[in-house]
């Protein structure tokens, strides 16, 4: 049996990165609370069955396997480099009559263009991916995402924030998954700026990066207030 074939119960002794659609995009025992995590997140901040959602970096569907469902038909977008991860998803996770019904559309592209489906989204979402690269990465998606954003949208993507490391140095680190490049607050809000995006920190809970908020301006930002009042720890069972 290949790793790919293994059952959850099995996966849950690989290794993040290893060849199986949990363990490929994270700890296997965080697969179910990364996505719950992320859902409810952008609930919180108005997601509604309405609005248009990228998933980018959307991996084995561990977003979309809530989102697809409750989003209306042709509403979920996804861009994921590796096609075989949201064939997995779909065969071990969300089934394939949830894509035949809600439609959802995906592409492959590695350049962090967002501009493929020829279409602008009220959400755009970026879970652990700049937690993984460098800065001109960054700054490259965040660009793409601001030309891809409709009036008033938001875009909810997270950070490693502490100390920058010099082996993985934001000023020249590429693509380093499953290592981690950390960013000062100050980098983030830089970068941000540069992008031609309005950026406020958003303290939701994540097991160990940094959630922030962006938009094309600082009124289409949520509410500081509104946005400490999400400094909640979900409960453990």
């Amino acid at each position: 049996m290949s790793v790919r074939d293994f059952t959850v119960e099995q996966a849950a002794s690989l290794a993040p990165g290893d060849q199986h659609y949990r363990a490929f995009v994270g700890p296997t025992y965080r697969y179910d609370l990364i996505g719950a995590q992320q859902f409810a997140l952008l609930y919180l901040l108005g997601l509604r069955e309405t609005h248009r959602l990228l998933d980018f970096g959307c991996g084995s569907l561990r977003l979309g396997r809530m989102a697809i469902p409750y989003l209306l038909e042709g509403r979920y977008f996804g861009i994921e480099p590796e096609p075989w991860l949201i064939d997995d998803g779909f065969a071990r996770e969300l089934g394939e009559d949830a894509r035949r019904v809600k439609a959802p559309r995906f592409d492959h592209n590695t350049d962090y263009r967002t501009d493929v489906f020829g279409t602008q989204f009220d959400y755009i979402i970026a879970q652990s991916i700049f937690s993984h690269t460098g800065e001109a990465a960054s700054r490259r998606a965040l660009e793409s995402f601001r030309a891809s954003l409709a009036p008033g949208g938001l875009i909810v993507v997270n950070w490693m924030v502490g100390e920058e490391q010099p082996q993985f140095d934001p000023d020249t680190s590429d693509w380093v998954y499953p290592e981690c490049v950390t960013f000062r607050p100050e980098r983030i809000e830089r970068i941000a700026a540069e992008a031609g995006l309005a950026v406020r920190a958003c303290p939701w809970w994540h097991p160990g990066l940094n959630w922030y908020v962006l938009a094309h301006s600082e009124a289409d930002l949520p509410d500081p207030a509104f946005l400490a009042a999400l400094a909640l720890q979900p409960l453990s069972r």
